[in-house]
This record gives C-alpha cells, sequence and structure tokens, in this order.
C-alpha cells in the first residue's frame, strides 16, 4: 500500500512540475521572450505529456484511493506471460497489473492469482497457485 501512494505522489508531484513548466513557457512566449521557433511549441508538447500522465496514471489511481484503503479488490487467476524490464508490471491474459517491485517475485510462464484494484489495475496481492504442476 506504501508503494501504490509514493507512485501516485511521484505522478501528482510531476503533473504540478508540468503544469508549472507550461505556465513559464507559455508566458515566455506571450512576453515574446521566446528565442527559437520550436520552442514556441514546447507548451503544447508538455500539454501533450501531462495529458497522457493525467490519463493512462493518474486518474485512474486517484480512482482506486478509496479502494485501496477499505481493501475493495478483484480477483483473477492466470498465467504470466510478461515481466517489464523494471518488474513494476506483469502482464496476464494480455492486461497489464501494476505491483511493487521490491515485493513480489514473479516469473513469465507461472500461474498466479491476484487481487487488484478496479480501476487502475495495481496488485495488492500475487500468490502462487498451489494446484500447478511441477515438471
Amino acid at each position: 500500500m506504501k508503494y501504490f501512494f509514493a507512485n501516485l505522489g511521484a505522478h501528482v508531484f510531476l503533473c504540478i512540475i508540468l503544469i508549472i513548466l507550461m505556465v513559464i513557457f507559455t508566458n515566455r512566449n506571450f512576453k515574446r521572450k521566446t528565442k527559437h521557433v520550436l520552442a514556441y511549441f514546447l507548451p503544447v508538447v508538455l500539454l501533450l505529456i501531462f495529458g497522457f500522465d493525467v490519463v493512462r496514471y493518474l486518474a485512474p489511481r486517484l480512482f482506486d484511493i478509496d479502494n485501496v484503503l477499505n481493501n475493495v479488490t478483484y480477483s483473477h487467476t492466470g498465467v504470466v506471460e510478461e515481466v517489464s524490464s523494471f518488474k513494476n508490471y506483469i502482464r496476464i491474459d494480455g492486461v497489464n497489473y501494476y505491483l511493487n517491485p521490491l515485493r513480489n517475485k514473479v516469473e513469465p510462464g507461472s500461474t498466479v492469482r491476484i487481487k487488484y484494484t478496479p480501476s487502475a489495475n495495481y496488485i495488492m496481492n500475487v500468490s502462487r497457485n498451489l494446484d500447478e504442476s511441477a515438471d
């Protein structure tokens, strides 16, 4: 749960920094202090990055704050298809589920049962399926 709130805080901090940079560069454009032609488009680029971060990461995590605090989770059992290089998400049945990379050790091909939040697909609990046959 601490990782969830740390990740949420990091995305809020990133969005605040992007908003501050957008205001600074837009103000420079209005005062005609921008020296390079491409720098005029920097507020638009920052707005696109901000929008992507809000839609993809920040909004679903904000919707799931109440679910994390009240321990409301969905459950799913499946085979792990892929583990990201940073080990911060796994793919099960074509859906990415986010997890704490320091706590959970999951290998591709293993059958796991996960409990995750509904909006952000953040995994609260991972357990290996004991019905899996060992070769």
